[in-house]
């Protein structure tokens, strides 16, 4: 068989399922080959770490992207999550709903975590520290804003559902306003 004719049976949605797929394989391996060689302290705080400054990135590039700069409240910060969690998280692995809770407040509601079933897998619940408030700091970073994040409720801990509440979202002292930035 041509080289060709091997390419047509990896269509586009096959290699971006197969790209996420292994991105996440990797993380979770790289974690856990930390937590066993340098201790499970040391490996959450460096997948904490790195998280928070992927998501970052995550949400610069998604920006670029769409050619915005940042965000400018909740609203618009709610639904840039929401398409941060569509773009990243193929629905199989993430089921997550975000909504504006007030003027400087979202909610995110996830029923479905590809990584708590992962760690479940792996058996260290009660070891691995989410990371997924972190990811929302650096989301919420590389809007150009600041927040406080909380989880409220969480899978790892025995909660049927994740709950992650993102307030007191304001632009950041350092960054300014513009008009190519409103959603």
């Amino acid at each position: 068989m041509e080289p060709e004719e091997l390419r047509e049976r990896l269509p586009p949605e096959v290699k971006e399922r197969m790209m996420r797929e292994n991105w996440h394989a990797h993380d979770a391996r790289w974690f856990l080959k930390v937590g066993v060689e340098c201790g499970f302290d040391v490996a959450n705080k460096l997948n904490i770490a790195t998280v928070k400054s992927m998501g970052k990135t995550e949400m610069k590039r998604m920006l670029e992207a769409m050619q915005i700069s940042g965000a400018e409240n909740a609203e618009d910060f709610a639904k840039l999550a929401a398409i941060a969690c569509e773009t990243f998280f193929a629905p199989q692995m993430l089921e997550a709903e975000t909504t504006e809770t007030g003027v400087d407040s979202m909610k995110a509601i996830i029923r479905k975590c590809f990584v708590f079933e992962e760690v479940k897998k792996a058996g260290v619940v009660g070891t691995y520290e989410c990371a997924c408030g972190c990811r929302h700091e650096g989301w919420l970073e590389g809007c150009g804003l600041e927040g406080e994040v909380k989880i409220l409720r969480s899978m790892m801990k025995g909660a049927p559902f994740c709950e992650i509440e993102v307030s007191s979202i304001a632009r950041r002292a350092d960054t300014e306003a513009g008009e190519e930035t409103t959603l």
